[in-house]
């Protein structure tokens, strides 16, 4: 079984310590009108907000912050915040829009392989609905893709990486019950089609082994002996010890 590591989704420029520090001092942190607070002061109350789990006025208020200040840290610490908190919301859509804006806005930000992350996170909370509409993981899948590629030694590589095979086996097994849904009604080559696509596109996922039977076995009903043969050598090498190969003719 697959060790599952997730790591703690934090969002954070390292700048912000710093900017906040500095306007805790003096008569930046006492300013008298909120129309004239500064970016630090229009962040601390949207990240209480974000802190205490009360994600709605933590995006209203960061978008009120990057609304008056459109430029700097905090602006862009605000962006990437209210992809978080959609994220935490459970609105995939907005929180992928949101961290797809921020990897458009600031592709060199050292912070971006953390949006790229969130997008890719994004979309694999529509895990659950994968069976009926596989495009939200499929869109997980090359987004966090990308994100190992570009940043194979990223804090949040590790994760995607392990999301990224439980993609694979979710897709593989939907296209093998799609498979077995065409053989049992006779329909092979579309059975034979979508065994091939689990074969050749998901061949990390377990559900391989049986798709090679299934294509075998479609071949087979085709009259197309030398493909069927040629599948079942292919299930033999990969799968010494497959039961499936007790079953096939």
């Amino acid at each position: 079984m697959r060790k599952r590591i997730i790591f703690p989704i934090v969002a954070h420029l390292t700048l912000l310590g710093v900017l906040s520090g500095c306007a805790s001092d003096g008569a930046k942190d006492s300013l008298k009108e909120s129309s004239h607070l500064s970016a630090a002061a229009m962040y601390r109350p949207a990240k209480a907000a974000q802190d205490r789990g009360d994600y709605s006025s933590a995006v209203r208020l960061y978008e009120e912050l990057e609304t008056r200040y459109p430029y700097g840290p905090y602006a862009e610490q605000a962006q990437l915040n209210t992809a978080y908190c959609y994220y935490k919301q459970g609105d995939s859509e907005a929180a992928a829009a949101a961290a797809e804006r921020f990897i458009k806005l600031h592709p060199v930000n050292p912070f971006v392989d953390y949006a790229w992350y969130l997008k890719g996170i994004a979309y694999y909370q529509a895990i659950q609905g994968a069976q009926w509409n596989p495009k939200p993981l499929e869109e997980s899948f090359a987004t966090l893709e990308t994100l190992v590629k570009r940043w194979p030694n990223s804090a949040y590589a590790a994760d995607a990486r392990l999301r990224m095979e439980k993609i694979i086996d979710i897709l593989g097994q939907r296209e093998l019950d799609i498979c077995k849904f065409y053989y049992i009604r006779h329909a092979y080559v579309a059975a034979a089609n979508r065994c091939n696509d689990v074969v050749t596109r998901y061949q990390l996922s377990p559900a391989r082994e049986e798709a090679l039977y299934y294509l075998s076995l479609s071949y087979r009903h085709m009259n197309l002996d030398g493909l069927a043969k040629t599948t079942a050598g292919v299930l033999k090498a990969n799968y010494p010890q497959s039961k499936y190969l007790k079953e096939l003719p």
